[in-house]
């Protein structure tokens, strides 16, 4: 970025100072020699400071892209974790279709009646746990969707000023 810049103030030098060589048929007077210095002076402060804003301006982008994949891969943990709960809760609810089917077709003998309650009382405790555990992942992976959201906002706002700058220094 510094090597643009500084190529593209000796450029605008050069160009300057042919120009103003091309222009002149008079001998310069110490007035217009002075008047140049200052408008190339000029010159160079605003580029300088278009310079400076557009390295802040690419940071805040690179920072932006960063908190972007931190935010996506979070999402990607979440989602995944969100995947798995689904599974294991699907598998309690079968297994708890499944007991009660078996109830009302009674019991295998091997089976007492209170294991099988029992058996019962803990899947319908992990289905309910994965339902929670379901909720929270989808609660989370919503979070993360509408800062992603905002974050992509900001860093298009950054990249267009970015093209702002850019198109002023054409």
């Amino acid at each position: 970025m510094r090597t643009k810049l500084i190529v593209l103030t000796g450029v605008v030098v050069v160009g300057a100072v042919a120009l103003s060589g091309q222009a002149q048929r008079q001998p310069a007077t110490l007035d217009d020699v002075v008047n140049e210095v200052r408008a190339l002076r000029a010159d160079l402060q605003r580029t300088s400071g278009v310079g400076a804003r557009m390295q802040l301006l690419t940071a805040r982008v690179t920072l932006q892209e960063q908190r972007l994949a931190v935010l996506s891969n979070q999402r990607q943990v979440v989602v995944t974790k969100l995947i798995e709960e689904t599974r294991q809760r699907a598998e309690a609810d079968a297994r708890i279709a499944a007991f009660t089917s078996n109830v009302d077709k009674n019991l295998p003998p091997e089976l007492p009646r209170d294991q099988f309650e029992f058996m019962l009382n803990e899947f319908r405790r992990a289905s309910a746990t994965h339902r929670e555990a379901e909720q929270q992942l989808r609660s989370q992976e919503t979070q993360l969707s509408t800062e992603i959201s905002n974050e992509q906002n900001r860093w298009s706002d950054f990249n267009g000023r970015l093209d702002e700058l850019e198109r002023s220094l054409r």
